[in-house]
């Protein structure tokens, strides 16, 4: 399959919301983090923030999901299962385990030591750390290696008997179809969250998000398969995106609502009420839309690469890897600067994509390393 660069320069773009997610969580936008600094931001910013945070991650990582997706069957139809697998043991359960074993504790123990939490040595805080699993920000990895996972299972047993994909037409989804799955992934979104509620995860899953994360996965597939990537994106674009849009507006006044009155959050996170059915419609039109949004501007625009672009391809994956321990030291140097809490965030949003990017490239020079990230 011949190189598409404006998905690659998505992913880029992808990868630096990543790590401007998480900086924002630890200036004290809505959202988990392991670490908050105290100087958070308040009032209409914080709000505003929160909002644009919220925004992203309805889509963010649904989107890494589609466009994995759709990258598998080449990859897998290139190498063959065999090698596909171990190429996915290399890329996938490598940096996981280096992840929940030593990075993510690691954070941890720096976080305690800079709050004077913990006397303990580094090694008997690895340690200890390690006998509750953890994913931390590499869950994305281990959700995907369960989707890929599945994916082979029916590629390897059960597509020579019963090809899904045959049994669909050919021509690109209409609306009512668009709508149909809308509709699908927003209902069965609302009945995981009986069981998951929002803001509660399991070893760093938030089972609460992954209907559709599913969907996109699914779709991203089906998507390759019957080489609709560009009419579908380009017609979710144009119709979809401005409805997701007036989800968007709606989006943003929960979460001003959610700000001005936590009294109300059980309504939107748990349980069968008008909130929580709201909040699960509007997150799929949003996840959605600006799926289609984005897809079709990169293709429209971002199409191309040039050296710089190709480097920084190159470390977006390590950048995933190791940002979470270059937010943390940014956001905690930054509080020993007498600034205001708003200047500091600016400067921790660039300063992060800077060093992470900075830090990646270093790290894949050293042996062997380049073949896992």
């Amino acid at each position: 399959m011949k190189r598409l660069h404006y998905l690659d320069n998505l992913m880029i773009f992808l990868s630096v919301l990543v790590v401007l997610h998480h900086v924002s969580i630890g200036y004290g936008t809505m959202g988990g983090w392991c670490y908050v600094t105290s100087e958070k931001l308040t009032g209409t910013v914080q709000i505003f923030l929160s909002a644009l945070t919220g925004l992203e991650a309805s889509f963010s990582m649904s989107l890494f999901f589609f466009i994995s997706a759709f990258l598998t069957i080449p990859s897998l139809e290139k190498k063959g299962v065999s090698k596909f697998i171990k190429s996915r043991l290399i890329r996938l359960v490598v940096p996981l385990l280096f992840v929940m074993i030593i990075l993510a504790p690691s954070v941890l123990y720096y976080i305690e030591i800079h709050n004077k939490t913990t006397q303990l040595s580094w090694f008997r805080y690895v340690l200890q750390q390690n006998t509750k699993p953890y994913t931390s920000h590499a869950w994305f990895i281990l959700m995907l290696i369960t989707f890929e996972s599945v994916y082979i299972f029916y590629w390897k047993f059960i597509r020579p008997h019963f090809s899904i994909s045959k049994y669909l037409s050919d021509a690109p989804p209409t609306h009512i179809n668009i709508l149909t799955i809308i509709l699908l992934c927003s209902g069965l979104t609302i009945t995981v969250r009986q069981f998951f509620p929002l803001g509660e995860n399991f070893i760093g899953i938030e089972f609460s998000n992954i209907t559709p994360y599913i969907f996109m996965y699914a779709i991203g597939l089906l998507v390759f398969r019957k080489h609709w990537l560009d009419d579908l994106s380009k017609k979710v674009a144009i119709t979809w995106f401005p409805i997701s849009l007036i989800a968007a507006t709606y989006f943003c006044l929960i979460i001003y609502l959610l700000s001005k009155y936590p009294s109300i959050v059980n309504k939107f996170v748990s349980g069968i009420t008008w909130e929580s059915l709201s909040l699960s419609f509007a997150q799929t039109f949003l996840c959605v839309g600006f799926c289609g949004f984005f897809l079709h501007q990169f293709k429209k625009k971002f199409d191309f690469t040039n050296f710089i672009l190709s480097i920084i391809r190159e470390n977006r994956y390590g950048v995933y890897i190791f940002h979470s321990a270059v937010v943390v030291g940014v956001t905690i140097i930054l509080e020993y600067l007498t600034l205001k809490p708003t200047i500091k965030y600016i400067m921790a949003c660039i300063l992060s994509v800077v060093f992470s990017y900075t830090l990646a490239g270093i790290i894949r020079k050293i042996p062997l390393v380049k073949r896992v990230i």
